[in-house]
């Protein structure tokens, strides 16, 4: 019988009768033979030891075609395979041959078989949702008091890895369980606020316009996160009775007091025919000074302007929610009616440009 590289392959996959397999096990003895398919040093690992009946040495090889097309040890299953169909080609001649590979330690084996059938216990994660039209109070495992307002969720891993992180969608109040080991984290549209015990609120929600930090007691950082991050938004310590707010379309900043009075309006805000939806706000032929007290309401951002200076001037477009800014939006305004728009520490300050300091700028 002529060994090609077909019937080569046929032993290798277990499908050889006992002839063939005599066969080509006497081939591949031949060292010149076997090293298009293995290692010398490899061959050379195998070591002829006791010999064991023929009815042991066929449940051998039954055990290897079994094994012998698993991905993560090709070469070493080969190996096998080529050793024990040996010598199960030798017991059909002779009946008492078998190749083996040197074992390793049978106690190494089963700590390891251990190893890999022991169970990884499931982090489950657990909700708190409220769903009712009043106030919830509820416990987290780390005995942290939270009060949900409606339409409001925390979400949680055990506390069981050095940190105690809960997610919030909605508005929450925070009676943190003192742990100075385990610092308390409450992730909420991009804002990480922490703590080691103290008591705060939260506002976030989904679609809201603005997300707020209020501070009780104690103290807490405010770290952004992503595009809060991006967009240069800075860490924030907070002291009691002070209250973190960001403005999640413009991604303005501000800490203010709890308590302090509102901001009244210099001007007093003429009646806007704007239509605003939750991508934008529309103006037809509106005045200036109504665009400026549309966006200073949906915006949250101060805009004081002289009313004489600019009552004569109206605009129509829109302002998109997430693609235009305050910045740029007011400069496209300003510079459309021979106006400028300065910035403040409070919001923007509008004025006119004469026509004598334009010409100068250009030039």
């Amino acid at each position: 019988m002529q060994i090609n590289q077909k019937l080569v392959d046929k032993f290798f996959a277990g499908q050889c009768t006992a002839e063939e397999a005599r066969m080509v096990s006497k081939f591949l003895e031949e060292p010149s033979n076997r090293e298009i398919y293995l290692n010398p040093s490899d061959w050379e690992e195998f070591v002829v030891e006791d010999e064991v009946p023929g009815e042991i040495s066929d449940r051998v090889y039954v055990n290897v075609l079994d094994h012998i097309h698993e991905k993560k040890a090709a070469k070493r299953v080969k190996l096998k395979y080529l050793a024990y169909a040996a010598s199960v080609a030798l017991v059909f001649s002779a009946g008492w041959l078998v190749f083996s590979t040197k074992p390793e330690p049978q106690g190494v084996l089963t700590q390891v078989v251990k190893q890999v059938k022991k169970p990884v216990a499931a982090r489950v994660l657990t909700f708190f949702t409220n769903t009712s039209n009043t106030k919830k109070n509820y416990t987290l495992p780390d005995g942290t008091l939270v009060t949900l307002n409606p339409n409001s969720e925390v979400s949680f891993l055990p506390f069981d890895q050095g940190k105690r992180d809960v997610k919030l969608v909605g508005e929450g109040l925070f009676k943190v369980h003192k742990d100075k080991t385990k610092p308390f984290t409450v992730y909420a549209n991009n804002l990480a606020t922490t703590a080691l015990g103290t008591v705060f609120s939260v506002t976030a929600f989904k679609k809201g316009v603005f997300t707020k930090v209020n501070l009780i007691e104690g103290k807490v950082v405010v770290r952004p996160q992503n595009l809060l991050e991006l967009k240069g938004i800075k860490t924030v310590y907070l002291t009691p009775g002070k209250s973190f707010t960001v403005n999640m379309q413009t991604y303005y900043a501000v800490v203010t007091d709890l308590n302090a009075a509102p901001i009244k309006k210099v001007i007093a805000a003429e009646p806007s025919r704007a239509i605003i939806t939750e991508r934008a706000i529309a103006f037809d032929n509106e005045s200036l000074a109504g665009v400026f007290n549309v966006l200073e309401t949906k915006l949250n951002i101060q805009i004081k302007y002289n009313a004489n200076q600019i009552s004569k001037k109206v605009f129509t477009g829109q302002y998109e929610f997430g693609r235009d800014d305050a910045d740029s939006f007011l400069n496209m305004l300003c510079a459309l009616n021979n106006l400028v728009a300065e910035k403040t520490d409070a919001g923007y300050t509008i004025k006119t440009i004469n026509t004598k300091a334009k010409q100068a700028m250009h030039n």
